[in-house]
């Protein structure tokens, strides 16, 4: 009996040895850095395009882009990164998603309009974050809602590491916004309007449906007259026909300027050409413009009748 009691012992002992040095081994093991670490630009997609909003009204707006080291640790040693324009992606963007269509290329935001602190950063020991951000300061007032800015950037070298060769190149998209409508998503508001030829107003017609909007400064936004709309693939000849600018004034009133080649006025009637926000059933401020005006759209070297419109719009997102 005694025997067996001390087989037993030394057995339990044994496992709890496996059990300490497994265990042991274990800690030490995650204590070790298990990947390599490499340096990189964040970006998405494809195309390695990084999006940072400029609000408009904003001097010269400061935005971030970021660096990261991979690992499963904090990198021990800091490292210096230098920072250059890069000259491939852009060409890469434009054949790819406009092929022979080069008015629709995306453009290199002019290098007067922005500026880095230094094109060389230092990415300090033991960051725990793993990333670190830059900031670049953009001057986007006068940037055209109809043209895709980027800011080309390549990792030229770091003092230590490795560059993530995926990675180490970026866009920086330039996307600006204002109080009434943004570029990171394309904002729409839903018209509830009707319309009728000037002198006519017996002949009315309704007009409702989403409508796209567009920021073109602080208080500025731009749409589309009437029950026009404009899509997705917009010609610059269509945006230039039909567009007109609202001017959106301290007291909430509202003007109308034409944004091209369109004729607009604002008429007069009470509690029109205002903007306001109204809080919907779930408590969310939404917001509303309510709309009185006329416009002609000109056809060759003439115009056509005045077209007299009613509307009241609300934003959808």
């Amino acid at each position: 009996m005694k025997k067996i009691m001390k087989e037993i012992t030394f057995l339990i002992c044994g496992i709890f040895l496996c059990i300490f040095t497994f265990t042991s081994c274990e800690d030490n093991q995650y204590d070790k850095e298990m990947y390599k670490p490499i340096l990189y630009l964040l970006s998405t997609g494809n195309h390695n395009v990084y999006n940072v909003v400029y609000p408009f009204g904003v001097e010269n707006a400061v935005g971030y882009f970021s660096i990261g080291c991979s690992g499963s640790k904090p990198n021990p040693e800091t490292i210096t990164i230098e920072l250059e324009s890069d000259t491939v992606l852009m060409n890469e963007y434009n054949r790819i998603n406009f092929v022979v269509d080069s008015a629709s290329y995306a453009k290199l935001l002019p290098s007067g309009r922005y500026e880095f602190e230094s094109y060389t950063v230092t990415f300090p020991a033991n960051n725990k974050e793993q990333y670190i951000k830059v900031p670049v300061k953009v001057n986007q007032e006068g940037l055209s809602p109809d043209s895709i800015y980027f800011i080309p950037l390549n990792i030229k070298s770091v003092s230590n590491y490795e560059i993530s060769q995926d990675r180490r190149n970026m866009l920086l998209r330039v996307l600006v916004e204002n109080d009434y409508a943004e570029q990171i998503t394309q904002t729409t508001y839903y018209q509830r309007a009707q319309y009728w030829e000037d002198g006519k107003e017996e002949d009315m017609y309704p007009a409702n449906g989403p409508k796209i909007v567009q920021p073109l400064s602080k208080d500025e936004i731009r749409m589309y007259a009437g029950k026009n709309t404009q899509d997705n693939k917009a010609s610059l000849d269509s945006i230039n026909a039909y567009a007109m600018v609202l001017k959106i004034n301290e007291d909430h009133s509202v003007d109308f300027r034409s944004y091209a080649n369109l004729d607009v006025e604002k008429l007069d009637r009470e509690n029109f050409n205002r903007y306001y926000t109204r809080l919907n059933s779930e408590y969310k401020q939404i917001q509303y413009f309510d709309l009185y005006y006329r416009f002609r759209v000109k056809k060759g070297n003439a115009y056509g009748s005045w077209i007299v419109v009613e509307e009241t719009l609300e934003r959808l997102n």
